[in-house]
């Protein structure tokens, strides 16, 4: 049986999307003995972005080939941080995940420098690897049309939720840090990327606000490339928070809010209806196929998710239809999916 070995790409260290979809990974091939992880931790120390990311890619194709070498056994390479080396080696399969093309697709919801580095990184996926794989059906349908490769060259390993233990007893606790109470709070968590959109869900929160009162509006998460404009005072910027504040905050929340632009997946949505809360979000393609029934899709702009959040409040049957179907939805996504999707690459 040949080896799994995970090249995670610095991806741990971030702790969103891509690094709970390595960890995943990990936990899914774990059980085989035969499975390693590479971490790099004097990489991680770096801080200023661009250096950190000119070392790695100098790393992974001097210190990491030579890694493989010495590997004499046959060896499966996943790179779920999708930057690929350039040197094949015999006795090596390399699989390439893309998460999304974001930068060719929507290239005004990043920086320059972000577009530069994102279509440098998918190119080596596309150029070095031996098997490419994506994370949905809509991302695989997406990479096929604008890199023109056959669909079906192109494998899926889905995400799934990155909420995998929801025991803990520290509700009350958590939620008088933030001055919240059960069910009066909107919640967001995400990245402040432009790709995600918050501005637009901070003008519709602001449409109802008026209506209901004692509604809050909480967004959870790093800073990124986008500026946030309101004063409100009923809406709370937590910043980043551990991974028990996220899973109390959503349990207590009545409505998960997800408006953005454009994703290779969300998994904040798997996230929502592992926790039995009903999911507003946008009317995208890729949340079509995630969330299936278990959401109320909204148009992309204030007026549509005041609307939505309108329609929630006010329609108790609605919720508890959405918590229903989402709970049977994020069954699709769960641990042991995932294993058979990695399977056929034995």
């Amino acid at each position: 049986m040949p080896k799994f070995l995970i090249e995670d790409g610095l991806s741990l260290k971030q702790k969103r999307g891509i690094g709970q979809y390595t960890q995943r990974l990990f936990e899914v091939l774990s059980t085989n003995e035969t499975t390693i992880m590479t971490r790099k931790p004097f990489l991680e120390k770096i801080k200023n972005n661009i250096i950190r990311r000119i070392t790695y890619a100098f790393w992974l194709n001097t210190f990491f080939i030579i890694k493989l070498i010495l590997l004499r056994d046959e060896t499966i390479c996943i790179f779920p941080a999708t930057m690929t080396p350039f040197i094949k080696l015999p006795r090596k399969r390399y699989i390439s995940i893309i998460h999304d093309i974001r930068s060719v697709e929507y290239p005004e919801l990043s920086t320059k420098i972000q577009n530069i580095h994102a279509n440098f990184v998918n190119w080596t996926a596309i150029k070095f690897s031996d098997e490419l794989v994506t994370v949905s059906e809509t991302m695989k349908n997406q990479i096929s049309k604008y890199y023109e490769i056959d669909k079906n060259k192109i494998k899926i390993i889905y995400n799934t939720s990155s909420i995998q233990n929801i025991n803990y007893d520290k509700d009350e606790t958590i939620l008088r840090k933030y001055a919240l109470k059960p069910k009066t709070y909107l919640f967001f968590v995400g990245g402040r990327d432009k790709n995600k959109n918050i501005q637009t869900l901070i003008s519709s929160f602001e449409r109802i606000n008026n209506d209901f009162p004692n509604l809050k509006l909480v967004i959870a998460g790093s800073k990124g490339n986008d500026k946030l404009i309101s004063a409100n005072p009923d809406i709370i910027y937590t910043g980043f928070i551990s991974d028990e504040d996220i899973k109390v905050l959503y349990k207590n929340s009545l409505i998960f809010m997800f408006p953005s632009i454009y994703e290779g997946f969300g998994i904040p949505i798997l996230d929502a209806q592992i926790m039995n809360i009903p999911v507003a979000c946008s009317d995208i393609a890729v949340f079509r196929e995630v969330a299936g029934e278990g959401a109320l899709f909204c148009d992309i702009s204030p007026e549509s998710f005041a609307e939505g959040i309108r329609t929630l409040i006010t329609n108790t049957e609605l919720r508890e239809n959405l918590v229903k179907k989402g709970s049977e939805n994020v069954k699709r996504y769960s641990l042991q999916e995932i294993k058979k999707q990695i399977e056929r690459f034995k």
